[in-house]
This record gives structure tokens, sequence and C-alpha cells, in this order.
């Protein structure tokens, strides 16, 4: 199942949006960028810490 999907919109921006989560998009120059961001918005929406992640790297 995908959860994320990367395209570029009419004026050349790249979009991420999340399958899972509605209404969590990021937008970036580069598909890299938006995905960068992307992460960042996961790690606020569902912040890390000892007690509910796995792998805290």
């Amino acid at each position: 199942m995908k959860e994320l999907s990367v395209y570029q919109d009419d004026k050349g921006e790249w979009i991420v949006t999340s399958d899972k989560i509605p209404g969590l998009m990021a937008r970036g120059k580069t598909p890299e960028e938006a995905v960068e961001k992307m992460k960042q918005a996961f790690s606020v929406y569902y912040p890390c810490n000892s007690n509910n992640c796995k792998d805290s790297k």
C-alpha cells in the first residue's frame, strides 16, 4: 500500500501528501526537499519518545 503521493503542480512545485493522514502536506522545490519536509511534519504529528518508538535514531 502506498502511504505518500509525490507530484509536481502546475507551477513546478513538488507536493507530498499522506494517504494515511488527510490534510498533511509538504511542498518543496525538488521532490527530495518535499519529502524531507514531510518527514519533519510527521515528526511533529507523531512525536517520538522512548515509550513509542522502536528505533529512535
